[in-house]
């Protein structure tokens, strides 16, 4: 019997070193030990660079302080196709496990000149099963094995491998083995591209390691740059390392610099034959492609093999999930391929860009054939998409992709009418007002026909788009009158396209809301989201049903507002919005609703949902969360905090929400002792709103402040009366109530009686509990002196009465009895803002005393200012 000849040892037999620059990511290591049992297989799989051998070095150096048994290892190379030295350095690398049983069992198989060398994987089994030890065969690089007899008889031995051996396959695809049975069984464990990409932490940690520290941003951009893949992230590592720019490195860190273009050709593309690259150069034209847009770019009749062929390698490119197969090259790929496309010449580039535009435009991707139309130069195509879809890609959120596509354009298309228009719609949406007004000021000049029955449909659309945009810009900045008729001279809504008719009546139903036009602007809105829904406009469908549920809210009508935040969600939920300042819109309607209802919200609301919409691009979005916010006294505002911002501002106001959150903002300065700012809040509040029953609850409640009764009565009987009608309801029971509190205070048991009869049948319908909270004990006094008396509103009445909050002193203050006559009577001089001096003349008094008892007043009221004792004494109802 011959023995075979074992190979000497070679690189290729041993364990690699461990890379300086290798980092442990354990949830790899314990992905490897998942799939640990013996006879099995583990399919490790992933593209050139992924740190596919490095990963498994370290697991056996963490399973060498665990004692995990011992490793066989062999990195296949072409040579390894042939079968007799493929068994010999097989035998070779289980015989240099490091186990003496290991080499004592290996060195009695045959070699090729024995008669039985034919069963050499038989005796090959017998004889690792004749060790009582277990081991972990692992063939790096086993894509390069493609002999089919050898391909054969390793997936023989795979099916039917020894009890005591686990088999690892390394390499960036898998080799065409016959592996379904035993996948079924559940005897494969595979570990794929997608698992053994870095994660972001992972990059840090490994960045770290080379002395980079990226900020957060800085790493997001270099992973979506690199996608996780371990080679680019190396390579990023080595050139980031001493930069005090990383941002702009990083910026510049494409399949174009030279290391990453090195190590790509080198590692990746020599390997493919001419047609193949030639393929890849032209398909990296469009930032992803089908088969038929394949076809269409390169003339090749069999792309999808080509394509398959790559996939099945674990080339740098990757499937997109959808109901057509789609795909897409690595970023750092595509970068260098398409800095190849420079050597077709321009006439060739800029045919290919014409085949990807008229593609994309075939099928409605009107975003990519803008941009390849505008790569390829040609005018015509440009404004033609910009015509048809220029507003409804702004509309979609792509704004910013648009303008910067116009900019680019040639001359002729930017100074063309559509462009001016598409241009202005993306300021517009963008929240850059200035430049859009620039615009329609200057196509308002140019507009010399006026619109007649001869009008085209093009021109007559053309005309209805600068019409809407200049009601929109008017939102912004004020007289919404005259443009708003302007718009309305034009059968609005009727143009037959979604995208148009969804945008015009959206922003006419918004400049209606915002001239107190409730009833029309909701019929308008809900016109502009069946049309947005029609052209799965689902921005503008969030956006119009936000509005319509603000609109209900405004007008009192609190579950039809609910009722639209819901459908708002759904869409939001459907279509991936929830991470929009809209969405935040929706969610603050609720939070509202239950403000009013003085109810916990029906669905959790996060926190910082005023912070969200605050961010909004949009200025009139951001003007709500944040005076919204501040009149709410979220958590994190302190009293006081940019105290003026309310009265300062100087942007058309929506009158439902200014009117509903004036007395927030009026209770928050008097709660601050800002006597002064509550009272100007009145005069602020009129020139935005007018003379209306609104402005004179705000009025009435500084008459009662100073004690005034008659003046206040007189305001609230105005409103009461139907004199004075208030524009939101919230405000009407506001009235109510603060009537009644009026005719308490003057021993008008019979009319306080009533005013309260009054506020409860208002509020009863939409359970408003609020006004009732903010009026307190003498509206408690109020129903519980007349319990049993309400008839049909007793069980509401019981409701507003458990809500009213007691008197009670809060728990850090002390008891309101312990201050002393005088120091009460000085109290109540704290809120006119009047000097020491000023006080102590009038009370006939020294300076010194006055302060001796201020001190006693901040003393045993807990505070350290005088903004703070006139705060206390609000609170305790001193005040």
């Amino acid at each position: 019997m011959t023995t075979l000849p074992l190979s000497v040892p070679t690189p290729r037999s041993r364990i690699p070193a461990l890379a300086e620059a290798t980092i442990r990511r354990q949830r790899l290591l314990d992905d490897l030990d998942r799939g640990g049992r013996t006879n099995t297989v583990t399919l490790l799989t992933a593209p050139a660079g992924s740190g596919k051998t490095m990963l498994l070095v370290d697991w056996i150096e963490s399973r060498r302080v665990s004692d995990g048994g011992s490793i066989a290892w062999l990195t296949v190379d072409e040579t390894d196709n042939d079968l007799a030295g493929l068994r010999s350095r097989v035998a070779s690398a289980f015989a240099q496990a490091g186990s003496p049983a290991w080499d004592s069992a290996i060195t009695i198989l045959l070699s090729t000149g024995d008669p039985a060398y034919a069963d050499f994987g038989a005796l090959l089994v017998e004889a690792l099963e004749s060790v009582d030890e277990h081991i972990t065969f692992i063939l790096d690089d086993s894509h390069l094995l493609h002999d089919p007899e050898i391909l054969a008889l390793l997936g023989n031995f795979l099916r039917y491998p020894p009890r005591n051996v686990r088999v690892i396959l390394a390499g960036r695809y898998e080799p065409p083995l016959a592996l379904q049975k035993l996948r079924l069984d559940g005897l494969v464990h595979d570990i794929s591209a997608s698992t053994i990409a870095f994660t972001s932490d992972e990059a840090a940690e490994m960045l770290a390691r080379s002395g980079t520290v990226l900020d957060e941003h800085d790493l997001a951009k270099l992973m979506n740059r690199t996608e996780g893949w371990a080679a680019g992230l190396r390579l990023a590592g080595m050139t980031l390392v001493g930069s005090r720019r990383p941002s702009e490195l990083i910026e510049d860190f494409t399949g174009t610099e030279h290391t990453v273009a090195d190590y790509l050709v080198g590692e990746v593309l020599s390997y493919l034959p001419a047609n193949v690259r030639t393929f890849l150069v032209e398909t990296a034209v469009p930032d992803w492609f089908t088969t038929d847009l394949a076809e269409r770019l390169t003339g090749e009749n069999h792309a999808q093999d080509i394509i398959d062929g790559l996939l099945a390698q674990n080339f740098l490119i990757d499937q997109i999930p959808g109901p057509e197969p789609a795909y897409r090259y690595h970023p750092l790929m595509r970068g260098y391929l398409r800095a190849e496309i420079a050597r077709l010449g321009a006439g060739q580039i800029r045919n290919l860009e014409r085949v990807a535009a008229s593609w994309f435009n075939d099928y409605r991707q009107p975003l990519q054939a803008l941009q390849h139309s505008v790569h390829a130069g040609d005018s015509p195509t440009i404004v033609e998409i910009l015509a048809e879809s220029g507003l409804g890609m702004v509309l979609r959120g792509n704004g910013t992709q648009v303008l910067t596509a116009i900019d680019r354009s040639p001359v002729q298309v930017r100074r063309h009418a559509i462009a001016h228009l598409v241009n202005a719609a993306a300021f517009l949406m963008d929240g850059n007002t200035a430049p859009a007004v620039s615009i329609l000021s200057a196509l308002r000049r140019s507009v010399t026909t006026p619109v007649t029955d001869r009008t085209s449909r093009k021109d007559l659309d053309a005309e209805m788009l600068r019409r809407a945009l200049e009601v929109h810009a008017a939102i912004r900045t004020g007289n919404i009158a005259a443009p708003l008729a302007r718009a309305k001279q034009l059968d609005i809504g009727n143009s037959g396209s979604p995208e148009l008719d969804s945008y015009t009546l959206m922003v006419v139903g918004l400049a209606e809301l915002h001239l107190g036009l409730v009833t029309e602007a909701v019929h308008h809105l809900m016109d502009a989201t069946a049309n947005a829904r029609a052209g799965n406009l689902h921005l503008t469908a969030l956006s119009c049903l936000s509005i319509v549920a603000g609109s209900h809210f405004l007008a009192g009508q609190l579950d039809d507002s609910l009722g639209m935040v819901h459908e708002a969600r759904e869409i939001a939920d459907r279509h991936g919005l929830t991470d929009t300042p809209l969405y935040a819109v929706a969610l603050s309607l609720e939070l509202l609703v239950a403000t009013i209802r003085a109810v916990p919200a029906q669905a959790p609301v996060p926190e910082d949902v005023w912070v969200a919409i605050g961010q909004s691009p949009d200025p009139a979005v951001a003007d709500y969360g944040r005076r919204a916010r501040w009149a709410l006294q979220t958590p994190g505002d302190q009293p006081g905090h940019h105290d003026r911002e309310w009265l300062d501002f100087d942007r058309p106001v929506i009158p439902g929400f200014e009117a509903l959150l004036a007395p927030m903002v009026q209770r928050r300065y008097l709660t601050s002792g800002e006597i002064h700012r509550a009272t100007e809040l009145v005069d602020v509040t009129g020139r935005r709103l007018g003379k209306i029953g609104d402005v004179g609850l705000l009025a009435a409640e500084i008459h009662r402040l100073h004690g005034r009764l008659d003046a206040a009565d007189n305001e609230l009987s105005s409103i009461v009366d139907g004199t004075k009608r208030c524009i939101n309801p919230v405000n009407t029971v506001r009235a109510f109530l603060a009537a009644a509190s009026v005719a308490a205070a003057r021993k008008h048991p019979i009319r306080a009686f009533d005013m309260v009869v009054h506020a409860l049948t208002a509020a009863a319908p939409e359970s408003m509990l609020l006004p009732f909270v903010e009026a307190g004990t003498p509206i408690r006094d109020i129903l519980n002196h007349n319990h049993g008396r309400f008839g049909l509103l007793e069980p509401f009445a019981d409701r507003a009465r458990a809500c009213v909050p007691h008197e009670a002193r809060t728990i850090d203050r002390p008891a309101t009895g312990t201050l002393t006559r005088r120091e009460l009577e000085l109290l109540r001089e704290l809120p006119s803002w009047r000097t020491a001096e000023q006080i102590a003349a009038d009370h006939f008094v020294s300076v010194n005393t006055i302060k001796t008892h201020l001190r006693g007043i901040y003393r045993k009221l807990e505070v350290r200012s005088r903004r703070d004792a006139i705060a206390a004494a609000h609170e305790l109802g001193l005040l």
